[in-house]
């Protein structure tokens, strides 16, 4: 006989009406449960979600996507934050709305 227990939260009419559907499925809760546990043990894994498996790309469509990138017409960047790092930009945006007044240059 068993005698450890495992305890899930979910609403109440989910709770009837899952027992009910096991009844009627010739099972409980407590069957259904050490059910799942013994096919997660034997297979590692579950068996309610599809394993999902990455497509593999040929080397052609990788070399047609990067062409394809490539052909993007790139726009041409004339502002004065062109050339600045991330960190010179943010500096010169908190500067410009004076948090730097008295503080003076970098």
């Amino acid at each position: 006989m068993a005698d450890a227990m495992v305890t899930a939260r979910m609403s109440p009419e989910k709770k009837e009406a899952g027992n009910r559907m096991l009844e009627q499925l010739g099972t409980n809760a407590s069957q259904a449960v050490n059910r799942l546990y013994d096919y997660v043990l034997e297979k590692k894994e579950l068996p309610f979600f599809e394993q999902r498996e990455r497509r593999k790309y040929t080397q052609e469509e990788i070399a047609e996507a990067i062409a394809w990138v490539d052909s993007i017409p790139r726009l041409p960047v004339n502002n004065r934050f062109a050339e600045m790092t991330n960190a010179e930009i943010k500096y010169e945006r908190l500067k410009s709305r004076g948090y730097f007044d008295d503080w003076g240059t970098r």
